[in-house]
């Protein structure tokens, strides 16, 4: 038996799976529910910085920051990525944000280029400048935090509880390193442990870092960071300490932190020692400030003015630096 189907008949069918397909495509849209945004901000950094061993260095430096997000969810479960392209004021253009993430509420996967947890928050640091030339290190928890350079990667798993507990392993693989060999599996690791309570927070980590190098030696070293945060009124404290043994250089460096951020208004001090294998252990001390406030009552508009004066022993001539930095933000 053969079936016949008119001509008439068949732009109805035709018509009819067409407006199926749409009705369908229509109701996985409705039950994906994605979502996307677009925003950009210029900053421009105006500077006067004095050291010890020079006269006072004026500069002027700033970027524009734009990003792309989006995400998409069907049922418990989640996409989301990010882009950052950081057009600078010196003609640099490269990617700072990079990333995928999938999982649910429970637990997710971050592929790409991105930055891990915090373990030494430092509040407003609009102009942080260390005397000591680098030989009286500050160090921070985050030689293995993320935004892996050159050829290096990331993959981050994180984990939630209901308690308040929460669980990152962050980790580095390939060349993170300019001189790198590139053929690192595993170039670093970073577990923290998170807790979020009612006014206040605490973190806890450790990282190892270990780079081939192309000369055939490597760099080896390892830390621990932890911060607490507490709510006090309209005031919000952070008080930090990291510690750093680097196997290669043979050298710990013990860092300490604490700042205050009160609405517009925030300081900070930072205080490390670092021990070297001989002679006197070199040390530096800074404190720095900022404010921020509306510019012409415009929104989105701000000015922020900061200052920082850092001192430092056993570093040689570069002892001092002071330095005063008037920010402006435009976000749009």
């Amino acid at each position: 038996m053969k079936l016949f189907v008119s001509p008439l008949g068949t732009t109805a069918l035709v018509s009819s799976l067409s407006l199926a397909a749409l009705v369908s495509c229509s109701v996985n849209a409705a039950n994906l529910n994605p979502t996307f945004s677009l925003d950009a901000n210029v900053e421009i950094n105006t500077d006067a910085i004095n050291k010890a061993e020079g006269s006072t260095e004026y500069r002027q430096g700033g970027r524009v920051e734009a990003n792309l997000r989006g995400e998409i969810q069907r049922e418990q479960y989640f996409v989301r990525g990010k882009g950052t392209l950081i057009l600078a004021k010196d003609s640099d253009t490269h990617t700072d944000d990079m990333w995928v993430q999938f999982g649910d509420d429970r637990w997710d996967l971050q592929f790409g280029r991105f930055e891990g947890i915090d373990l030494f928050p430092k509040g407003k640091d609009t102009l942080l400048e260390h005397a000591g030339g680098g030989v009286a290190k500050v160090y921070e928890a985050n030689i293995v935090r993320g935004r892996a350079g050159t050829d290096g990667g990331q993959i981050a798993l994180h984990l939630k509880g209901d308690s308040g507990f929460g669980f990152e392993v962050n980790s580095m693989f390939g060349d993170d390193n300019n001189d790198g060999t590139d053929e690192n599996a595993v170039s670093g690791v970073r577990p923290v442990i998170t807790y979020m309570g009612d006014g206040f927070s605490a973190k806890l980590g450790y990282e190892y870092q270990n780079v081939d190098l192309d000369n055939g030696s490597e760099i080896e070293q390892q830390g621990v960071g932890a911060s607490a945060s507490f709510d006090l009124g309209e005031a919000l404290v952070n008080v930090n300490a990291a510690w750093l043994d680097n196997e290669t250089a043979d050298e710990e460096v013990h860092t300490y932190g604490a700042n205050l951020v009160y609405g517009r208004f925030g300081a900070g001090l930072i205080y490390s020692e670092t021990d070297v294998a001989m002679g006197p252990d070199p040390d530096v001390t800074t404190a720095y400030a900022a404010y921020t406030m509306p510019l012409l009552d415009i929104d989105n508009a701000s000015v922020t003015f900061a200052v920082s004066g850092s001192s430092a022993d056993n570093v040689g001539a570069d002892d001092s630096t002071t330095g005063v930095r008037m920010r402006i933000n435009y976000t749009f």
